[in-house]
């Protein structure tokens, strides 16, 4: 049974819907069953989208500083 997708309708665009952080791109990625299941559990219990939580980890992920970055303070403190 194909699952059917419903499109939000919007009528009319504000500035907000041009600023950058909030363009989203359609993408394809392959996710073990297992994160997307998890990812679709804790949507479920929040009351909110499955995609929504995997672009907040993603973010959050991409915040961080790299090994490198963090190898680079530390040799900074250490003198």
């Amino acid at each position: 049974m194909k699952k059917k997708i419903n499109y939000a309708e919007k009528d009319v665009l504000s500035e907000k819907d041009f600023e950058r952080e909030n363009i989203k791109e359609r993408i394809t990625i392959w996710i073990d069953e297992s994160t997307l299941d998890a990812f679709r559990e804790r949507a479920k219990e929040e009351g909110s989208k499955y995609q929504a939580l995997i672009n907040q980890a993603l973010q959050e992920a991409i915040k961080k500083p790299s090994l490198l970055q963090r190898i680079e303070r530390l040799e900074k403190k250490i003198g």
